[in-house]
C-alpha cells in the first residue's frame, strides 16, 4: 500500500513539474522586462517593445519617458522582426517601468499597485453620463472633469472592469476560504479591505509567465 503511494505521488509532482516546465511564478524577485505593451498579450507574455526600438525625438532617460511618449498621436517604432510600425498612441495598453506596471487609459498612464492574478488600481476617468460612454474607448471631449475610480483586471482574461463588490467576489469564488471571510465583511468593510483581501488571494494563486 505504501510504495502504490510513494508512486501515486512522485508521478503527481512530476507531471506537474512538467506542465510549469515552461513557465515560471510571479513573485518579488520575478523581472518584468522593462519596455511598452502594444496590447494585453505583451504583458501575458512579459513581452514589451524595449526603448531601443522605439523612435523617437523624446530622451529615454527621463523617467517620464512614457508618460510624455503618450502625448504624441502615434507611436513609431520597430518589430521584433525589425520592420517599422506605428500604432495610435490611444491603442497603447501600458507600459513597464522598474518592475511596475502602468495602464493607459485616454493617453494617461496609471500605476498598479497591486498586480497578480487579480490586478487593483485607481484611475482618474472623465464624467460623463452619456448612456453607452465607456471610460476604456471615448475619450473625455471638451470636457476636463475627472473623477477617481477603481478597477480590477483579471489576468488571464485581460478583462478590465470598473471595481465592484459583487465583481470581486466573482473572482474570488475560486478560494472558499478567502470569498467566505470577504463575504461576511460588511457593505462598507468590503470596499475598504479589496485591496488587503486582493493581496491574499494573489499570494495563494500565483501567476505564471512563460520561461525566457
Amino acid at each position: 500500500m505504501k510504495p502504490s503511494l510513494f508512486i501515486l505521488f512522485t508521478t503527481f509532482f512530476l507531471l506537474k513539474g512538467v506542465s510549469q516546465g515552461d513557465s515560471v511564478a510571479f513573485s518579488n524577485s520575478f523581472v518584468l522586462y522593462e519596455g511598452l505593451y502594444l496590447n494585453y498579450s505583451d504583458l501575458k507574455h512579459n513581452w514589451p517593445i524595449p526603448k531601443e526600438k522605439i523612435n523617437t525625438s523624446i530622451d529615454k532617460k527621463q523617467l517620464d519617458f512614457y508618460t510624455k511618449l503618450i502625448e504624441s498621436e502615434d507611436v513609431e517604432y520597430m518589430e521584433r522582426d525589425g520592420k517599422p510600425a506605428k500604432v495610435n498612441s490611444g491603442n497603447v495598453w501600458g507600459f513597464c517601468q522598474n518592475n511596475v506596471i502602468y495602464i493607459n487609459i485616454n493617453r494617461v498612464f496609471f500605476r498598479v499597485p497591486v498586480f497578480g492574478a487579480i490586478s487593483y488600481f485607481v484611475a482618474a476617468v472623465p464624467v460623463n453620463t452619456s448612456p453607452g460612454y465607456n471610460v476604456f474607448i471615448n475619450t473625455s471631449g471638451g470636457s476636463n472633469a475627472t473623477e477617481m475610480r477603481e478597477f480590477l483586471l483579471d489576468f488571464y482574461t485581460g478583462e478590465l472592469k470598473e471595481f465592484n463588490t459583487d465583481l470581486l467576489e466573482n473572482y474570488l469564488k475560486k478560494d472558499e476560504e478567502i470569498l467566505k471571510a470577504y463575504s461576511a465583511l460588511s457593505k462598507k468593510q468590503k470596499k475598504e479591505q479589496a485591496s488587503r483581501y486582493i493581496r491574499k488571494y494573489n499570494e495563494k494563486h500565483p501567476i505564471y509567465f512563460p520561461r525566457n
